[in-house]
This record gives structure tokens, sequence and C-alpha cells, in this order.
């Protein structure tokens, strides 16, 4: 079970409330950029890593809070972050996105797909959405575990 560190629960905070304030019909407008996002969860610039390029500990940050979300049955919430010159996820998102067992055979379509699904599921502002989704997951989670001891039995 992945746990989020206080860095990571800020930057899921800004990345929900992006989301929530989404408009389904125009996903790309809740997007927000590397730089960008580094200024809102660090205003006073005291963690470089995460407000200026290279962004080092922002990445790997990211990548966790999507793991995060993925694990509790949700879409990858870093979707909403791009690169500021081309207004795109960055090739780390479709990696971490094969990391987790997505099929990823264009990275720009996987990553619109993805962004449309942030903002439709976090503007919807259902919880029973959420929790939902979290029992989903670990429904389909213990429909594998079921499966792999009947094969051990068998």
């Amino acid at each position: 079970m992945i746990t989020l560190t206080p860095a990571e629960r800020d930057i899921h905070r800004a990345l929900r409330k992006l989301a929530q304030e989404g408009d389904p019909e125009k996903p790309g407008s809740a997007c927000i950029t590397y730089k960008g996002l580094g200024q809102v969860i660090d205003s006073e610039g005291r963690n470089s890593g995460m407000t200026r390029p290279p962004f080092r500990t922002m990445f790997p940050a990211l990548g966790h809070v999507s793991m995060y979300e993925v694990e509790h049955g949700r879409p990858m919430l870093s979707a909403l972050v791009v690169n500021q010159d081309t207004g795109t996820a960055g090739p780390g998102f479709a990696e971490l996105a094969r990391h987790l067992q997505f099929e990823v055979k264009d990275d720009e379509a996987f990553w619109r797909r993805e962004l449309e699904e942030v903002v439709r599921f976090w503007s919807a502002n259902d919880p029973v959405l959420v929790l939902d989704a979290a029992v989903d997951r670990v429904l389909d989670e213990l429909k594998q575990v079921k499966t792999l001891l009947r094969k051990r039995s068998a």
C-alpha cells in the first residue's frame, strides 16, 4: 500500500483541485506546467527540486502520486502536469503507465485519454465514485488472488 509523503500530499491536493474545477468538455484547461505546480506547492521556492528545472524531486513525486491513484482505482492524476513548451505530458508519463501495466501504443493518445478520465472523474465531485473506484480495485485484486489459488490447487 502506497503512502504519500507530505510533499506528495500537497501535489495530490493541488492536482485534485485542478481536476475538480476542470471542464470535462475541455480537459486541457485543467492542466498546469511543472513550474506552475512547483509555484503552487512551494510558493516560497524552498525546494528547488520542486520549483525549478530540471525538477529532480518533482518527477518522482508525481510518479508516486499517480501510482497511489492507480492503486486506489483512479486515473493517473499526474496527467494534468504538462511541459511548458509542448503543452503535453513528458515521456516519463507514458513510461510510468507502462510500468503500471497499462497498454500504451501511442504516448500522446494515451495521455489525452487519461487526462480526459482524470477531469471527468474528479469534476463529477461524487464521493461514491471515489469509494467505488477503490472498492473495485480491491475486488479486482481479490479476483486475481482467487484465480492464482485455483491454478495452484489444480
